[in-house]
């Protein structure tokens, strides 16, 4: 008798143990369910934050570029400023002792073809002035070296200052675009957002999404504002699972709607829902159904009542699993 007693007290505690496994399986479900949504919400993130780090680094790019030749128009100005005083000078001194005054002039072609004999004359003259005394004989080659150097210098402090003003234009379109196609892309999610939550609650309920004031709008925070009817929450992590999970979801296909595709895999989505929630989640999926294929991994058997077509796994022998197939208002088909 009291071997009975045991064996029947061994297989309570054994259906204990099952049921404690059976429910520790379902709660790690849920877990990964809810890891899988948040890597797809994260990859996404990841791809829109690699396309504003491409345009950050282009701006960044063309900053620097920016600054070099802020540098080298400031360096060209000491040049220009310093060749203006030089030409001063130089005029100032033969006003002072050849008494005329000289303005800087072009020279034409026939003046350029007798150089060499202007030359040899003033070589000439500059005999007769060594001569008579100490004179600056090289007063008028200096001044049209330096007159050279002037132009040539303009002429590059021109350019430069050009320069400057397309990149800025550049960097401002840049900056300008990159804002407007975030705002687009931000208001489309938002309105998404709105729009989706109001058909996963009730259309009185509140839902937004909220950009950080004061700082730049491609390096803001964005928060999340949910508010089912009769609660008010400071913050989304006051709200209940379900309704975090449809949040979540509303937040999913907001996003999703920017950049549809043909597929959408959801893995165990539903598994914190309850059944009131899981029909204005297979609701809201039968409508995008429409224009997307969804392939749904659930425990949940109001999800698959929803579904077309079902596929489940099964182990009829030990080591051999079977893969069944269900189309609704059709025979089973069972594949190996």
């Amino acid at each position: 008798r009291d071997i009975e007693n045991a064996r029947a007290e061994i297989d309570i505690l054994t259906g204990t143990i099952e049921d404690n496994e059976f429910d520790l399986e379902e709660q790690k479900s849920v877990r990964d369910g809810l890891r899988g949504k948040e890597k797809e919400i994260e990859a996404i993130y990841l791809q829109e934050r690699a396309e504003l780090d491409n345009l950050d680094k282009e701006k960044t790019t063309l900053r620097k570029k920016r600054d070099t030749i802020s540098e080298e128009l400031h360096r060209s100005e000491l040049k220009y400023n310093e060749y203006t005083i030089n030409i001063r000078n130089l005029k100032k001194r033969i006003n002072e002792k050849y008494e005329t005054e000289v303005e800087p002039v072009e020279p034409t072609e026939e003046e350029l073809e007798k150089l060499d004999g202007w030359r040899t004359e003033v070589r000439e003259i500059e005999h007769q002035l060594h001569q008579m005394g100490p004179v600056n004989l090289l007063a008028f080659e200096e001044y049209d070296e330096e007159k050279q150097r002037f132009d040539f210098f303009a002429g590059q402090r021109s350019d430069l200052i050009q320069s400057e003003k397309d990149l800025i234009k550049t960097i401002e379109e840049i900056n300008t675009t990159a804002q407007n196609l975030f705002f687009e892309t931000f208001e489309a999610i938002r309105e998404n957002f709105q729009k989706i939550f109001r058909s996963l609650f009730r259309q009185e309920d509140e839902a937004d999404l909220k950009l950080e004031e004061g700082v730049d709008p491609l390096e803001a925070r964005i928060e999340i504002v949910a508010k089912p009817r009769g609660k008010r929450p400071t913050s989304i992590e006051l709200l209940s699972g379900g309704e975090k999970t449809l949040t979540a979801i509303a937040l999913l296909f907001a996003i999703y709607l920017v950049k549809p595709s043909p597929f959408c895999i959801l893995d165990e989505i539903d598994a914190p829902l309850d059944d009131a929630n899981i029909d204005r989640f297979t609701k809201i999926v039968r409508e995008f159904s429409e224009n997307t294929q969804f392939i749904v991994v659930t425990h949940n058997k109001r999800t698959m009542e929803a579904a077309d077509t079902m596929y489940g796994v099964t182990m009829q022998e030990e080591g051999v699993s079977k893969l069944v197939s269900v189309r609704f208002n059709e025979d089973f088909n069972i594949v190996a």
